[in-house]
């Protein structure tokens, strides 16, 4: 059964943000209110998802005698042969063991999302510097048994509709079992509702239809057909859960709980449990003071219960966010550096006192030892080129039958190098795009074209004021890993702009 429950407070702010609908809400003290896209608060905990039609899943198997130290590597080349995935792209992958295994074969879940489509889907979020935690939408539903929300040991279906996308996953024992983006979304519906009706209805009229009567709608022709339109969803939703059920060997579903993005629709309930006969409720969640009083999307609550869970656990096996927070100063490079000066420094200190007690008290019988140790070590060395000998002896025997696996780990080899230069050469250059074109805007200046190769990067500018464009190069060139020069800065004589290429140089300090 759903649990009403309030939630401790946070370590921090919780920021729960929805990219489609560029809304966000803020949970501070137990209490929900209306945040803004438009405004980044340092010391707040930001977190987010991403639809389920913008991700790509599915099962592969892994042999049991793969060490844990190749596990990752294995599962990503599978990942990309299995699950389709273009190696000219760059993906976010990450996975979990599944219970469905055998002697010979572990068995993970594996998710991969495009990271351009990340870009494309946070693109609006440009004012939030940071996003802490992103996860798919399936997922924010584990969060409801780490928090005791649900009871573990039921085997629950969720349904959500979007605007526009929709997905139904399963959950046994507290566990993420199936996933399935389908069709249906609230947009789907509203079109094919206008089509079978063969009359034009807005798609906001439709939502605000749905929300205040439901199914029961004064309009015969629009309670027949609504009828008939959702009947056939859960139709295709009752066939999906069987499948799933046959898939994965569940016994039975415990519960359904049903939401929408945009809010409890009358009557939706009772009319999945007509069509699928599993208890079914509403996925609605009380977890603040004056939840009453707040008009949230469920989802969004979901959110903010996952930031809950994520500051207790700090588990980052389903965090797919690629806009992180830089480390602290310690942990970075830059951070090691000062730490190791600070450490060499003492160490200079003390090594005059040091020095003298060692070479009066120590050294003679550190000789002492150091002679019988040499002995010993003799003896061994000779003991070892004998065992030497037959090892070669042995080697030459496995070359043999290493050639034969020579083809297979070209290939591997090709595709990890493959895989390699897309993570470490791509986010690079997104990372100096973006902080280039952020001191641009800074510096009211306008991009007209971008060059680069593998070392620098020209960025054509123009500005009304030559001195914008000097400020923008002073600002380019304290920046940490970048060279900055520029031949001109000239005035276009057919215009009032001033226009400048400027050369950007990548040291490799980035």
């Amino acid at each position: 059964m759903l649990k009403k429950s309030i939630l401790k407070p946070a370590n921090k702010k919780i920021i729960a943000v929805d990219p489609y609908s560029l809304t966000s809400y803020e949970y501070d003290k137990n209490v929900i209110t209306k945040g803004n896209v438009k405004s980044f608060d340092q010391k707040s905990f930001y977190n987010s998802y991403v639809q389920t039609k913008d991700i790509i899943s599915n099962t592969v198997d892994i042999d049991n005698d793969v060490s844990n130290e190749d596990l990752r590597d294995a599962i990503e080349i599978k990942a990309y042969d299995e699950l389709g995935l273009e190696s000219a792209k760059e993906y976010s992958i990450f996975y979990f063991e599944s219970d469905k295994a055998d002697n010979e074969y572990k068995v993970f879940n594996v998710i991969a999302i495009d990271k351009m489509r990340l870009d494309e889907v946070f693109g609006n979020l440009k004012d939030i510097k940071y996003i802490d935690y992103i996860t798919a939408a399936p997922f924010l539903m584990k969060s409801l048994y780490n928090r005791n929300l649900l009871s573990m040991e039921n085997t629950d279906c969720f349904v959500f509709f979007h605007k526009d996308d929709a997905f139904v996953t399963i959950y046994q024992n507290g566990e993420y079992v199936f996933s399935k983006s389908i069709r249906y979304s609230l947009k789907n519906i509203s079109d094919t509702f206008s089509k079978e009706l063969g009359k034009r209805v807005d798609e906001s009229e439709f939502y605000s239809m749905l929300i205040k009567s439901g199914f029961q709608n004064q309009n015969s022709a629009y309670q027949q057909q609504l009828m008939k339109l959702f009947g056939e969803v859960f139709v295709y939703i009752n066939d999906v859960i069987l499948y799933a059920k046959r898939a994965y060997g569940l016994d039975k579903i415990n519960d359904i709980y049903l939401g929408t993005e945009i809010g409890h629709i009358p009557g939706i309930a009772e009319f999945c449990y007509n069509y699928i006969n599993i208890q079914t409720q509403k996925l609605e969640f009380k977890i603040s003071k004056n939840a009453n009083e707040i008009d949230i999307n469920p989802l969004q609550t979901l959110l903010i219960i996952n930031a809950q869970d994520y500051q207790h656990n700090f588990d980052e096996s389903f965090n797919v966010s690629i806009f992180k927070r830089p480390p602290p100063l310690r942990q970075r490079p830059s951070g090691k550096l000062m730490q190791t000066v600070a450490a060499a420094l003492v160490i200079s200190l003390a090594y005059p006192g040091y020095q003298f007690v060692y070479d009066n008290f120590f050294l003679k019988e550190n000789l002492k030892t150091l002679i019988n140790q040499d002995n010993e070590l003799s003896i061994r060395v000779a003991s070892m080129k004998k065992e030497l000998t037959i090892v070669n002896e042995s080697k030459k025997a496995v070359e043999g039958k290493l050639e034969v696996k020579n083809q297979d780990l070209d290939f591997r080899t090709k595709l990890l190098k493959e895989i390699y230069s897309k993570k470490v050469s791509y986010p690079m250059k997104a990372k100096v795009l973006t902080e280039l074109f952020d001191k641009i805007n800074k510096h009211d200046s306008k991009v007209i074209s971008v060059s680069n190769d593998d070392k620098e990067m020209i960025v054509t500018v123009r500005s009304l004021h030559d001195k914008s464009i000097t400020e923008l190069m002073k600002d380019i060139s304290v920046t940490r890993g970048y060279d900055v020069s520029t031949e001109l800065i000239k005035k276009d004589d057919n215009t009032t702009y001033y226009q400048s290429a400027i050369k950007v140089g990548l040291n490799g300090n980035i």
